[in-house]
């Protein structure tokens, strides 16, 4: 009786890193066959892609956008440093950071809320977006104004809206109220000046008419004799010293505004008030009333002298003191649509057609391949 022998099943199995260059090349050609076999799926899903890129871009609002640049002066264009002046900068709304660059400073006072609101006050930008709140409308504004700053510290605003015509405005209107911003509301140390002194020059004007009327007054119901020339001379020079007393009070009082702590200026300007304080001491007290008033009254006159030629050096160093904005480029209404951008919007809508319809033929198993 034979017997069978056991023989045991091997199972080779193959390993996939073996597979050679002709096992690539046909799963290769499986996939190229799965999208011939698709072909016209394929075509089909990119044409209509492609057609909703084309209503979409056709639907679609255009914006243009209107460009303006400007060239910020230097720190070294002006009598201080621009850095140093935003200490006076005390306006709400307006965010400054702590080191910067001129170039710097003016877009942050471009984003600021102050110079939003007054552009959408202007151009009734509420009623434009459809924004009942002035929070929504600047947030809105914030979508289609940019402002950038080059290497070359040249400041690009950049504005988009529907018309192109009120874009170019709307870029312009950017530039002037910068510019009035920079002119009228910054707190330079020549403006400080000018104003201190002006109310200086005002009291001062107000006391010198009321120590004409007393004196004139004195003079005649006394019938007081006239003062001879050399009481006169000498009141005058005693009067000098008394308004260079006023003027270097006032000088005090400039210094003392814009320095934090006691610097040398001031350290000199009260030395010099000592010494003049020694030497008025040192005057006797004129024994009739006649001398005192023509003391003060000469006083006066020569304090206004002193003050007058103060406000007008103000005046001087504010103009040096503000920076103004030199403007290179103008925005004008342009002259193509800056979105939507056809052209590229149909492009992306047929590539993503073709990508997705091939991505779904390849996924799908054929009945063949089952097989």
């Amino acid at each position: 009786m034979p017997t069978d022998s056991f023989r045991p099943e091997v199972v080779h199995r193959r390993d996939p890193s073996s597979d050679g260059p002709d096992d690539r090349t046909i799963e290769l050609r499986l996939l190229w066959v799965r999208l011939r076999r698709r072909a016209r799926f394929i075509g089909l899903f990119a044409a209509a892609t492609t057609t909703l890129a084309i209503l979409a871009a056709l639907l679609l609002p255009s914006w243009y956008r209107a460009s303006a640049s400007l060239l910020p002066p230097n720190e070294e264009d002006s009598g201080v440093g621009l850095t140093s002046m935003l200490k006076g900068l005390g306006v709400p709304g307006v965010k400054i950071p702590t080191e910067a660059q001129p170039a710097d400073v003016f877009v942050e006072i471009l984003k600021s809320r102050r110079i939003g609101e007054e552009i959408v006050e202007k151009f009734d930008l509420r009623s434009r977006y459809k924004r009942r709140l002035m929070a929504d409308a600047l947030r809105e504004l914030g979508r289609h104004a940019r402002f950038a700053v080059n290497d070359a510290a040249i400041i690009t605003i950049d504005v988009e809206d529907r018309d192109p015509k009120r874009a170019a405005a709307m870029a312009n209107a950017y530039v002037e109220v910068l510019d009035r911003f920079n002119r009228e509301v910054r707190m330079t140390k020549g403006r400080r000046t000018r104003l201190f002194v002006s109310q200086r020059l005002q009291d001062t004007s107000d006391s010198l008419a009321s120590a004409e009327n007393q004196f004139a007054t004195y003079q005649a119901s006394h019938r007081a004799p006239p003062i001879s020339p050399d009481a006169a001379s000498a009141m005058s020079s005693i009067a000098g010293l008394y308004a260079q007393r006023e003027a270097l009070m006032v000088r005090l009082g400039v210094v003392s505004s814009y320095s934090s702590g006691v610097s040398d200026e001031e350290t000199q300007i009260r030395a010099e008030l000592a010494q003049l304080d020694r030497r008025l001491s040192a005057i006797p007290e004129a024994g009739m009333q006649s001398l005192r008033l023509l003391r003060q009254l000469k006083t006066l006159e020569q304090l206004k002298a002193l003050l007058t030629a103060q406000y007008e050096q103000a005046r001087i160093e504010e103009v040096h003191d503000v920076s103004t904005l030199e403007v290179l480029d103008i925005a004008t209404p342009p002259e193509r649509r800056a979105r939507p951008q056809r052209t590229l919007l149909v492009a992306v809508g047929l590539f993503l057609g073709l990508a997705a319809g091939m991505a779904v033929a390849l996924l799908e198993t054929a009945p063949a391949d089952r097989t």
